[in-house]
């Protein structure tokens, strides 16, 4: 199987090539197994135009004094990992108790910067992510001092989902009381496959008895909901081993399942593995289509379990997900830490990633600014189209009624060019997926935000390329990416 950047680098080729409806079309004989080439992102929607960081800095100081204009969510990245994954993408540094010390007071530095701007206080938090790295990697005690930093700095709604990301390796009674005292009240833990061999295989850290064991002690907390991560494609994972893991995981008494696909990326220690012979090749797109559309049947099939988006299952009513669903729309997202990314009023930004660059930032009273990028014209449009798209059943009509702009017309072509194929079905006003639709969700958000600014270009204020300026990915990431190359290489040039 190809890396994951090759084949979003196949399906730019595409696009930039056609420059027509007929790049958005899926193919017609198998739209399970092989609708689109490759897969076109990890999150669909518009993203903008790299901004220089000074500029951006100051742009965003300014900002900081101007109330919030959407559902404000929060985002708090703790850089530490304990261990690496070998499929992971997301690390940056070993775990040392007392890097974690000075991250945390420097982290609460953080909150203190906008507590008396509009940008933060003008409107309730409804959700509140702690992602990484490996948040439970933390000792309680710092774990205590962020959680009540974030209620002193934060406007947390009533009713705000606050999610401590992490794994049970280490995750102790102790980290837990701090969490659950501190006012967690979603714990996400990364499973991602309960077979002992591919466990090990991954340096995964616990076996697979101990992870039911210790899920099952965890679930029985009062108003805690517990959720974990399967992902599907591993080298070795599928037929019964996949059947396994899904059987598992329905019959725990956790409150909600995520099912993502494996992927490949071209830098992790498991392509090199995998490149090197040393592992089988992870699931090729038609394998992974098959073992997702087992999880759909297994779990629809199931009377304990419901769905709430295309990938994510819910058993009972403590489990809302309603961070990651904010997250995908026009939410303006406040971040905290190093290396997490946010977005305010269009504008999204990652923050440094070199933890004493973070630092050096913070204590100097800034937003410590990494890369940011400006939005167009029509991002809040194109971003509720993505997110619509992503989340399952969507209605184009009440979406382009809300902008007063009509998008049914444009995406028509595109809309029953996949009904042909077998990704979508219609009734009245709504698209509903097919399991193949589910399958390329994010493919097709992203495709279909391509295909309305291609039109809206033509039509109106859309100077730049549509093919070149207006997404994420397959083309901003490459923005993203070229920005960050960037400034790195201005950094070392002048430390």
């Amino acid at each position: 199987m190809p890396s994951f950047e090759t084949g979003v680098r196949l399906l730019k080729n595409i696009l930039i090539k056609k420059r027509s409806y007929s790049a958005f079309f899926a193919d017609e004989t198998d739209a399970l197994h092989k609708a689109f080439p490759a897969k076109a992102t990890v999150h669909a929607g518009p993203f903008g135009i790299p901004m220089l960081w000074n500029s951006a800095r100051n742009f965003l100081e300014k900002k900081s004094f101007e109330p919030r204009q959407t559902d404000g969510i929060a985002y708090v990245h703790i850089p530490f990992c304990e261990s690496r994954c070998l499929f992971c993408m997301f690390y940056q540094n070993p775990y040392a108790s007392e890097a974690a010390d000075a991250y945390t007071n420097t982290l609460i530095k953080e909150f203190e910067l906008w507590n008396q701007r509009a940008a933060q206080n003008s409107a309730p938090i409804k959700a509140l992510y702690f992602g990484g790295g490996t948040p439970t990697a933390l000792e309680p005690h710092n774990i205590k001092k962020i959680l009540d930093a974030v209620r002193t700095n934060l406007p947390l709604a009533e009713d705000c989902e606050i999610t401590f990301e992490g794994r049970l390796h280490g995750l102790t009674d102790e980290k837990l009381s701090a969490c659950v005292e501190g006012g967690v009240n979603r714990l996400s833990i990364g499973v991602q496959t309960f077979n002992a061999d591919i466990r090990k295989e991954m340096q995964r850290l616990d076996s697979p008895e101990y992870i039911i064991r210790r899920l099952e002690k965890i679930s029985a907390i009062d108003n805690l909901a517990v959720v974990i991560d399967l992902l599907f494609g591993f080298p070795g994972q599928k037929g019964k081993v996949w059947t396994d893991d899904l059987k598992i995981a329905s019959e725990l008494p956790i409150d909600g399942v995520d099912c993502y696909q494996l992927n490949v990326f071209e830098k992790s220690p498991l392509n090199t593995r995998i490149k090197s012979g040393l592992f089988d090749p992870a699931a090729t797109l038609a394998e992974a289509a098959d073992m997702y559309a087992e999880s759909v049947e297994h779990f629809s099939s199931h009377p304990n379990w419901h769905r709430l988006t295309n990938t994510h299952w819910a058993r009972t009513p403590l489990e809302r997900n309603l961070y990651n669903r904010l997250a995908k729309g026009p939410s303006d997202c406040l971040p905290f830490g190093c290396g997490a990314g946010g977005k305010l009023f269009g504008y999204s930004w990652m923050q440094e990633r070199k933890l004493a660059k973070w630092s050096e930032m913070v204590e100097k009273g800034l937003k410590p600014v990494f890369v940011m990028m400006k939005p167009q014209e029509h991002w809040h449009l194109m971003r509720t189209l993505a997110s619509n798209v992503e989340s399952g059943p969507f209605n184009l009509k009440e979406i382009g009624d809300n902008f007063s702009v009509d998008i049914e017309k444009p995406l028509k072509p595109v809309m029953d060019q996949w009904i042909k194929a077998g990704l979508l079905e219609k009734s009245g006003d709504i698209y509903s997926p097919t399991v193949a639709g589910q399958f390329w969700y994010v493919t097709m958000a992203q495709l279909a935000t391509e295909a309305l600014t291609m039109t809206i270009a033509k039509e109106d204020s859309f100077k730049a390329d549509p093919i070149t300026q207006s997404v994420y990915s397959p083309n901003q990431a490459e923005a993203w990416l070229k920005t960050i190359n960037t400034r790195e290489e201005y950094q070392k040039e002048n430390v």
